[in-house]
């Protein structure tokens, strides 16, 4: 019943603010219906959405089991956390960010627990961790949006993030909003088409470069 209801928020989504990725193949929906907006709805999340966000983190794979990702949590009905972690954002993302229900800093620790040797993996398997929380949030019928764009320097000292940390992103997550509302920029922007490089520059065989044969 529960992925039965998860489905439904989903297609109702899809309706809402349906921008597919032009796949070369077939593939899930919910992957190729995936997409970064500007435009949510300023509407808090809820305590059993949030959870499930942070529950699709939790299972996420990583090297020797070792979860090296920490999320600092700033929902939108906390408005002092809130403020803080959107204050950390380049004045161009805090633009359309402050319209989100919830705001992640996602941290890589880098360092393994059980030995306390560098963990070369800690930002790859965080940056799954991240990708698991956005995947949910789509289920949920909500909207990701991951952003490079901040202040790391200062969100560290905020924070009192240790030094075998690294600040891997801020992700905004909320309700799919109304394009028209942005400025002209911003709109121009949120309408553009998606576009990626072709699969022949980054699925090879044999050697680094030689195109995987393909349809």
């Amino acid at each position: 019943m529960i992925a039965v209801n998860l489905w439904n928020r989903w297609k109702v989504l899809d309706l809402m603010s349906a921008k597919p990725a032009p796949t070369s193949v077939e593939i899930h929906s919910l992957i190729q219906h995936r997409w970064s907006p500007l435009s949510f709805r300023p509407e808090p999340l809820t305590k059993l959405q949030i959870i499930q966000i942070c529950e699709a983190a939790r299972w996420a794979p990583s090297s020797y089991n070792d979860q090296p990702w920490s999320f600092l949590l700033a929902p939108r009905d906390d408005q002092a956390a809130f403020e803080k972690l959107l204050g950390c954002l380049m004045e161009a993302n805090q633009s359309w960010a402050k319209n989100c229900g919830l705001l992640v800093l996602a941290v890589a620790r880098t360092t393994l627990k059980k030995t306390g040797k560098p963990n070369k993996f800690g930002l790859h398997d965080t940056g799954m961790a991240t990708f698991s929380m956005m995947l949910q949030a789509e289920a949920l019928g909500l909207r990701a949006h991951a952003m490079g764009g901040f202040n790391a320097v200062h969100a560290r000292a905020m924070y009192a993030i240790p030094e075998n940390c690294e600040l891997a992103s801020v992700i905004a997550f909320g309700h799919p909003g109304d394009a028209s509302n942005l400025p002209d920029d911003l709109r121009t922007r949120d309408a553009s088409s998606r576009e990626r490089q072709p699969l022949s520059q980054m699925a090879f065989i044999g050697k680094f470069g030689e195109p995987f044969p393909l349809p």
